[in-house]
């Protein structure tokens, strides 16, 4: 099993040490990231640029793109076999609606739309709270195990959030739809300027949502489905 590995915090994230950690106890890795952190830039890529790949390990390359680009050069160039492409371990939650603000997330779409399956991994955190990176990798661990026992979804992939990490319990793994309510924003003035003002950890949650599921200390599963083939 050879997995390619990407995100959207970059090559020196905590989150992709993490997963790197948990994919090299279930196969090969290559890992093709972007070399800074780009958190929120959804599904952008590079076409105006040449793209650079920086080897700065065995293995392991720093493309200057976004998550997409890396998925694209990867598996157009770097890597000759890939059996499943692994984005995250994203800092912050990626529910509901932010699956389309998401870079992390937009890796895994890249991959279904070359014909790969995908899982997009986050590590949901309240404010103030760190993030059990140990933790995350041995549920990753056990996730990802799941997944790629079960038959890779048609024309979508997989979206993953872990929990806050100070439970009181051992999560469940539980699959849910999206959250379908959007986020709650607004801006304020500020010498003549709108400042974005939102509360994540209030947001909307329908019950049995990948956003209910993930606030009520269990792991959110998600299918993501790209669109509907009309009838021939």
């Amino acid at each position: 099993m050879h997995f390619l590995i990407t995100n959207d915090d970059g090559i020196g994230a905590h989150g992709i040490n993490a997963l790197i950690e948990a994919a090299r106890e279930l196969g090969e890795v290559t890992v093709v990231a972007p070399d800074r952190h780009l958190s929120g830039c959804g599904h952008q890529t590079t076409t105006d640029r040449p793209l650079t790949a920086t080897q700065v390990r065995p293995g392991e390359f720093a493309v200057d793109g976004t998550p997409a680009d890396c998925v694209r050069v990867a598996v157009l160039k770097l890597v000759p076999k890939i059996d499943w492409v692994l984005s995250g371990i994203n800092e912050g939650g990626n529910l509901g609606v932010d699956v389309y603000m998401s870079g992390t997330v937009a890796a895994a779409r890249e991959a279904m739309l070359l014909g790969l399956p995908a899982i997009a991994l986050s590590q949901y955190r309240k404010r103030g709270h760190a993030a059990d990176w140990k933790r995350s990798t041995r549920w990753a661990i056990e996730t990802i195990s799941q997944l790629i026992r079960m038959q890779p979804p048609e024309h979508a992939f997989w979206n993953v959030n872990f929990p806050d990490g100070e439970l009181l319990k051992e999560p469940d793994t539980l699959q849910c739809l999206l959250e379908p309510h959007p986020l709650p924003i607004a801006f304020d003035e500020r010498d003549g300027s709108f400042v974005y003002r939102s509360n994540y950890h209030e947001r909307p949650r329908a019950d049995g949502s990948d956003v209910d599921c993930c606030f009520s200390g269990n792991i959110a599963i998600t299918r993501v489905p790209h669109y509907r083939y009309l009838p021939k």
